[in-house]
């Protein structure tokens, strides 16, 4: 069934809400790549409204982003500029989406060159980040570096291939793209430690990151409410149709990006924590609960060869 069929009374109440403004489907349903239990991804463009709105309509989640038309000509590097070359025209009453779309465009190449230069410099940081950290004795925070240093990694291998990273197809878009990289970035990722127990252990670690909304920490830490939701909709998806390595994959994105937006709150004490010790101090203070920090599962940094790993960012350094 197509997004129009599928999300077809959530797109009724948009469209009602938002009759006189250019509405924009983006994200894997409009490339065509989307799983059954995808979200809807939709832009909305609006002068007088900006942001993040999840909703759930019927047990389908539709993610709406506000933007405003001089918003995006400002931030014509970022990935909002590739979401709207790919975009599927739901309305457009003044043709407002339609010559916008067209207009950044020719921009994609140097976009995504930008993007995946910016994935690359991360991954080097994260992965001095974790060299210190095993150096100094803060082996989970070293483990979970070396994790963060490898989704950077993958990220510029998909920016470079002229694709934009999607959380939920990271596997596939690894199988398409890792090409001789593929050893150092799998060892990085503990791909080869996937199973359904660990896939599960993720998922109960999101789970008790948001029991911390007891605290009021979850708006400081700016972290979407619905992303637990989410997370299992689409990792069950895959484990039911055999693709465990896939959520894996997923579950290993989220947990890196929880765990970075944490560290990038606006919590002082957080401010002048140490980065390459930074996992022991959450789980020092109990930030998200006793124990909890196992269940993300980083990686096992025995099956890491970083002098490989440090090849790689270099030959890629070169490409770029």
């Amino acid at each position: 069934m197509s997004w129009r069929e599928v999300y077809a009374r959530g797109l009724q109440k948009v469209i009602a809400e938002h009759e006189d403004s250019p509405i924009g489907v983006v994200g894997c349903w409009a490339k065509g790549i989307n799983h059954p239990v995808c979200e809807l991804d939709l832009i909305i463009i609006s002068p007088s409204r900006d942001g993040f709105e999840r909703r759930i309509e019927q047990d389908l989640i539709l993610d709406i982003r506000y933007v405003d038309q001089e918003d995006i000509a400002r931030r014509a590097g970022d990935m909002l500029t590739l979401s709207l070359t790919e975009c599927i025209i739901v309305q457009d009453p003044d043709l407002r989406l339609a010559s916008l779309i067209n207009s950044l465009k020719n921009r994609a190449e140097k976009v995504r060159k930008n993007l995946a230069a910016k994935a690359l410099t991360n991954a080097v940081r994260y992965l001095g980040l974790g060299k210190r950290a095993l150096k100094e004795g803060y082996s989970i925070s070293g483990c979970f570096w070396l994790l963060a240093s490898g989704y950077s990694l993958l990220e510029v291998l998909i920016w470079v291939a002229g694709d934009t990273p999607r959380p939920s197809h990271l596997m596939k878009q690894f199988r398409a793209y890792g090409g001789a990289y593929s050893q150092s970035v799998s060892s990085l990722l503990g791909l080869s430690e996937a199973t359904t127990t660990v896939v599960k252990r993720r998922l109960d670690f999101l789970s008790r990151c948001y029991e911390a909304e007891a605290l009021g920490l979850l708006e400081r830490w700016g972290l979407e409410r619905l992303l637990p939701t989410l997370a299992a909709k689409k990792a069950f998806y895959l484990l039911e149709s055999n693709m465990v390595v896939d959520a894996y994959l997923y579950l290993g994105y989220l947990v890196v990006e929880v765990l970075k937006s944490i560290y990038k709150s606006e919590d002082e004490s957080f401010r002048k924590a140490k980065a390459y010790k930074f996992i022991e101090e959450i789980e020092n203070r109990s930030i998200i609960g006793k124990g909890v920090i196992k269940l993300a599962s980083f990686t096992n940094i025995d099956r890491v060869v970083l002098q490989d790993v440090e090849q790689t960012l270099i030959s890629l350094a070169q490409n770029i």
